[in-house]
């Protein structure tokens, strides 16, 4: 078994028990560990030819930094599911990965130190680890592709695609799913895994390359700065026009570019954030919800109460009460979302 890396770090190092199970072309690797101060985690891990893939998920009960030795290079595909993931050094640059978000890392480093914070106790990330080899064999099959990644082909060297990535999408999630719930053993598992892998290589290629070559490097740039700048103004955002001239732009461009890079408009992004940010608010501090609603940009606590509903199907009162109902009701959502694009 060649693996990509291992976690030295004492704290789970120290912590685990392993199970292994070897099929026809196939190993499988699963992990548990059990927090010394609380917390649990499994690590499934399937070994193929050329690639692995990974998923982990459990519950902190804080955040939890790991040490990674790096065996071999790797090119990863990354899939945050719950929680957020953070290093300061993957591929030789700073990483964060939100919830529900997808990157693409390539790493030739030999350490690396990740940070792993849940998302109300909760944390899942899932991953697929390529070979150089694999990684451009597969790439090597689709021009536009190639495009994307010549410079990085050409002269390996660290790199994340996308300081942010994209969100992960339905369909992805979906393929997810398969791959942790696959019904199959034997020569057919490893059929099954292996296209299912496919599926997720071939839309995160595509959703990644119509997202790099709509923008330029300095157009990029300049989204990501009003991002940042509304993440921060997001309880009192200016107007298009007004964020247009602050940035040196127009609103025109503001509102393709902006819809092109993150997928959703101006608004539509404060709107998420103002919910979020409420959300975090009612689980973690005893602020009356009346107040963080006006700290947030609502005026109207019914306006408030009618898009929290809307976003997490449960009143922002319900979430005072019981801060799990707000898990319950996202993944209701997301089995939901999930039904409807099978059928």
């Amino acid at each position: 078994m060649d693996t990509f890396f291992d976690i030295s770090t004492a704290e789970i190092a120290d912590h685990c028990r392993t199970e292994m199970q070897q099929e026809t072309g196939l190993l499988q690797a699963r992990t548990h560990w059990q927090g010394p101060r609380g917390g649990q985690l499994t690590f499934t891990d399937y070994f193929l030819d050329g690639f692995q893939l990974g998923h982990m998920s459990g519950r902190l009960t804080e955040p939890l930094r790991a040490e990674l030795n790096v065996h071999q290079p790797w090119v990863g595909m990354l899939y945050q599911l719950e929680g957020d993931l953070h290093s300061k050094s993957c591929a030789r640059r700073p990483l964060r990965l939100g919830a529900n978000r997808q990157n693409v890392v390539g790493d030739e480093t030999t350490r690396n130190h990740y940070t792993f914070q849940p998302q109300q106790e909760a944390y899942q990330l899932f991953s697929v680890h390529l070979t150089h080899e694999c990684f451009h064999k597969l790439i090597g099959s689709n021009a536009e592709w190639l495009g994307v990644h010549e410079r990085w082909l050409s002269r390996p060297d660290p790199f994340v695609m996308l300081p942010d990535g994209l969100l992960a999408t339905p369909a992805a999630q979906i393929a997810i799913q398969q791959i942790l719930n696959c019904p199959y053993s034997g020569p057919l598992k490893k059929m099954f895994l292996e296209a299912r892998f496919l599926d997720l290589f071939i839309a995160q290629q595509e959703e990644f390359t119509r997202a790099v070559t709509r923008l330029s490097s300095p157009e990029r740039d300049l989204f990501y700065g009003i991002r940042h700048y509304l993440d921060e103004h997001y309880a009192n955002p200016p107007s298009l026009l007004e964020l247009a001239r602050l940035f040196g732009t127009n609103d025109f461009k503001l509102k393709k570019g902006f819809r092109q890079l993150f997928g959703t408009t101006v608004f539509g992004y404060v709107a998420e954030r103002r919910l979020t940010v409420a959300q975090q608010l009612l689980s973690l501090t005893d602020q009356p919800v009346q107040e963080i609603a006006e700290s947030v940009g609502f005026a109207n606590p019914a306006h408030f109460a009618t898009a929290f509903r809307k976003k997490f199907g449960v009143a922002p009162s319900q979430v005072r009460r019981d801060p799990a109902l707000i898990k319950a009701a996202a993944e209701n959502v997301e089995l939901k979302a999930a039904s409807m694009l099978v059928a």
